[in-house]
């Protein structure tokens, strides 16, 4: 099979973030993707420019450009990539993030042994500047546990998955209609369209998080994510469900200020959430 990796940057990335990013997603892989699909979201830095320059100069045809001449978001910069990306499989990967070196090889391995999967995450394991932050995080292994769960806590880590080409082919496409919600109205579409989601239970992931992902975590965003559950659970579970009341109660989370938000991802009590994300 083929696979494709699909990325998008923009002028407020960090060029070091995004070197060690695609660093673990070709230098590192032990399975080398046929095909990076790069989208660049806007005029970028110069710095940003002089990392993307030399990752062309080595990978030559294998990296494909998407240069947008104005910021569109990142749900049309990602429909953008799809839309010229040729594997089987196609990757997601964030521009801050380290896939781990067996990724690609374990993902392509259950895709070709499971036909009926359209997109499979994994587990992820994450990290900061400081070295002291290894949370591992994992999540529904089948589509029963994801339909289950998925009212109260992400079904999967979008980072971290790996998309049948058919499933764009059937005309399936990321929505800004939440904006910065691109990723759960995706899989809410697929699972209300009887697509199969999976996991793997191994971590295959490190995903960075530093005081700044706080920050960004806005009472826009957190509007954003009320609606896209809210409308999701209505198409999956029907209007009258008390399952809304978990949209509800992450909305009254996301709008703490960010210290106590910080505490409450740093607990005992957010772990213990985690493990029983499989159950």
């Amino acid at each position: 099979m083929t696979i494709s990796v699909l990325m998008s940057t923009y002028c407020k990335e960090k060029p070091q973030y995004l070197d060690e990013a695609m660093k673990s997603i070709w230098t590192d892989q032990t399975r080398k993707p046929d095909e990076i699909v790069l989208v660049e979201d806007g005029p970028l830095t110069p710095e940003l420019d002089a990392v993307i320059r030399s990752w062309k100069q080595q990978l030559q045809d294998t990296l494909t450009l998407v240069c947008n001449p104005a910021n569109q978001g990142l749900a049309a910069a990602l429909n953008d990539g799809i839309a010229v990306a040729r594997g089987e499989l196609i990757a997601r990967m964030d521009s801050d993030d380290h896939s781990l070196p067996d990724r690609f090889s374990l993902q392509e391995r259950y895709m070709q042994a499971h036909p009926e999967v359209d997109i499979l995450g994994g587990s992820l394991q994450e990290f900061n500047d400081e070295g002291t932050l290894h949370n591992v995080r994992k999540y529904p292994l089948t589509m029963d546990q994801v339909l289950k769960t998925m009212y109260r806590v992400a079904p999967l880590a979008h980072p971290s998955v790996m998309f049948r080409k058919r499933f764009f082919d059937a005309g399936y496409r990321y929505s800004s209609k939440y904006h910065i919600c691109e990723d759960v109205t995706l899989w809410y579409d697929a699972a209300a369209g009887h697509r199969v989601i999976n996991n793997l239970s191994e971590v295959i992931l490190l995903f960075r998080r530093n005081d700044s992902m706080m920050n960004r975590r806005s009472q826009e965003k957190a509007w954003s994510e009320f609606w896209a559950y809210n409308d999701g659970i209505r198409r999956l579970y029907g209007l009258f469900s008390y399952k809304y009341i978990f949209s509800f109660m992450r909305l009254c989370f996301r709008l703490m200020p960010s210290s106590v938000i910080k505490s409450v991802y740093n607990s005992k009590f957010r772990k213990l959430i985690a493990r029983q994300q499989q159950q």
